[in-house]
């Protein structure tokens, strides 16, 4: 899960930092999303696929993953909310610690991110917001 979120913030800070810094945050979003996606789908590791990201208004990232091995009725609750809580732990973790994650926090960039089952049923999801990144 640690390469998924760190695959995901590196390759979005390579495009931020390449935009032009006239554009606002949420046109650098919206051309760093279009540049990501041309890399999707991109299998990140075992059963954890990257479909597709968004920029979103207000300063919002989306992320869109597929659990390739999963059935969502197969999963029980505990364990999906078990999976989000440890999912966000090392988002906030690489987010907060991260050189590359710098333009996120310098423009309090909220990420949000999706999961879908292997057959496309939502599964989990889970937003990060900027105090929760900047806090210590």
């Amino acid at each position: 899960m640690k390469n998924v979120i760190k695959f995901s913030m590196i390759c979005m800070t390579l495009f931020l930092v390449s935009c032009n810094k006239e554009k606002t945050i949420d046109d650098e979003l919206k051309e760093a999303a279009a540049n990501m996606n041309k890399l999707t789908p991109q299998i990140l590791n075992d059963g954890v696929r990257l479909d597709s990201v968004s920029a979103l208004p207000n300063k919002v990232f989306k992320y869109n993953y597929t659990l390739t091995d999963d059935v969502k009725e197969s999963v029980t609750p505990q364990e999906i909310e078990t999976f989000k809580s440890q999912a966000k732990e090392g988002a906030i973790r690489v987010v907060k610690t991260s050189a590359d994650m710098q333009e996120f926090r310098d423009n309090d960039v909220t990420l949000q991110y999706s999961y879908f089952d292997k057959n496309g049923k939502p599964t989990a999801d889970f937003i990060i917001k900027p105090e929760e990144y900047k806090s210590k």
